[in-house]
């Protein structure tokens, strides 16, 4: 019987230490609360062309229509899309053929049309080339001088992030 009892004290020795600890966990202090984290936006960096006049095909001739050739740089840390580029501003011959557009008796008679709905692909801090077809026209007005002569045709660029 004495056994008995002892086993009792000691089964209640432990509930009262399991007791104890419990109220002590319960008992630890619980903190919550609320702040801001900051994350910051770059800055879009401009879309420029790169100069790829050797490359071009003659494609002009009076009363042709050609191929425009660009060549995109995207020095963003993120790929862009290009949607549109439109015309902005005189186009020119190259300086070996000075007399083509120099005046009105000398037109170059070339125009650009603008292209909207592109989907021109630029990866990050990186370069894309394009062709947009049919995109110049040489009309019958040209001058002599304009043959075989490399037209710069400046151009504005629109597009947007393409990230995923």
């Amino acid at each position: 019987m004495k056994l008995t009892r002892k086993r009792i004290a000691l089964a209640g020795l432990v509930a009262a230490l399991v007791a104890v600890a419990a109220g002590l966990v319960y008992a630890a202090w619980l903190a919550n609360g609320t702040g801001s984290g900051y994350a910051k936006a770059a800055s879009a960096q401009q879309l420029t062309t790169v100069d790829v006049s050797a490359s071009t095909t003659a494609t002009l001739y009076p009363g042709a229509t050609g191929d425009l050739l660009i060549k995109v740089s995207n020095p963003n840390p993120y790929p862009v899309k290009v949607t549109d580029v439109t015309g902005n501003g005189t186009i020119t011959a190259d300086a070996a053929h000075s007399t083509c557009g120099s005046d009105a008796q000398h037109p170059t008679g070339v125009t650009f049309t603008d292209q909207h709905g592109l989907s021109i692909t630029v990866p990050a801090n990186s370069s894309a080339q394009a062709t947009l077809a049919s995109s110049v026209q040489m009309s019958n007005a040209s001058d002599n001088s304009c043959q075989g002569a490399t037209f710069t045709v400046p151009v504005s660029l629109s597009g947007a992030s393409n990230a995923s």
